[in-house]
Parts: structure tokens; sequence; C-alpha cells
């Protein structure tokens, strides 16, 4: 039995990772907004490091392009603090008169970023690409749009003499009651 040659191996895929660029970080940080927000566990608001970050860049670029690399999301990043904002007219004894909110690092946050518009530019250019009637996590794409393409829908509809019908649920707390 002959052993296979070159020719008949499959190819590889590459698993090179494209080095996270200047531009990318940029655009991460633009963004995130989060330039006035409270600091996550670090205790780093994100004003300080959109400061720090003239200095910091391409180090922080190249612990991004190792955390691809190495397909690791540090753990640090995943932690947050649980912090309880109190809704206005509610009594201050019931559950439902706090909002949660967590907190997190801005450095985790702003690899989020890079990693949510590496996916999406992928998508977009290798496929399969989102259905056209997906809007969230889609560039150029918002809720606006979202309920102008249900208001011409309706609108068509009901001109060629059909009904519509539309159901919206709002439960509350519901991710609160899964295991």
């Amino acid at each position: 039995m002959a052993s296979p040659s070159a020719t008949d191996s499959p190819e590889e895929e590459s698993t090179d990772v494209p080095e996270v660029t200047q531009a990318e970080t940029r655009v991460a940080v633009s963004r995130l907004r989060a330039k006035n927000t409270a600091p996550g566990p670090d205790g780093v608001p994100g004003r300080a490091l959109v400061l720090a970050l003239k200095e910091l860049e391409p180090q922080l670029r190249g612990l991004f392009t190792s955390c691809l690399e190495q397909g690791q999301f540090p753990s640090v990043w995943k932690e947050g603090r649980l912090v309880l904002l109190r809704k206005e007219g509610r009594p201050a004894d019931s559950p439902s008169a706090y909002r949660p909110i967590v907190l997190l690092d801005e450095a985790g946050k702003l690899f989020e970023r890079i990693i949510a518009d590496r996916l999406v530019s992928h998508l977009c250019r290798e496929g399969p690409d989102l259905d056209d009637n997906q809007f969230g996590f889609r560039r150029g794409r918002s809720t606006i749009d979202a309920i102008t393409r249900v208001r011409a829908l309706t609108e068509e509809t009901v001109s060629r003499g059909g009904v519509v019908l539309a159901v919206s649920l709002d439960i509350s707390n519901a991710f609160n009651t899964l295991p």
C-alpha cells in the first residue's frame, strides 16, 4: 500500500491570528462609550484607560493579540462588581425597588468589543451572513430600523386589505428565575 502524498492530505486551515491593530483598538474605544462610567473591580475608570491608551496602546494590543492566539479570555476580566441602583418611587424594602448592574473592567470590555467586531466582520465577509431580518449585532442597524420595517410591513398589509397581528412579550424578571 502506497503512503499518501502531500497532495492527498487535506489542506490544513491556517490558525494564524491577525494582530490587533491600532485602528481596531481606536474603534473599540470610541464604541465603548464608557468614558464616564463607574469602574469595575480593578478600580480603573474608563476615562483613565482612554488617557493611558496613548502610552499603553502597543502593550495592550500585544496582550489582546496574545489572548486571541492562545484562545484565552483572562478570568479576571470575567469578574464583576454587583451594584444595586435604587428605582425612584418604590418601597426600599422591596426587591423590585432595585436594578442590579454588574460593573466590569474596562480592559475586558475593550477586548470584548474587538472580538465582537471581528466576529461580525467575519460573518459579513465569509458567511454565513446574518439574516436580513436580524437587527441586533449588525452594523448600521438599530431598533429604529426594526420598528420602521414592522411599520412598513403593517402599512403594506393593511393597504391590501389584510390584517396584522403583533405580539410582544415583556416578562418581568424573566431571566432571574432561570437556574
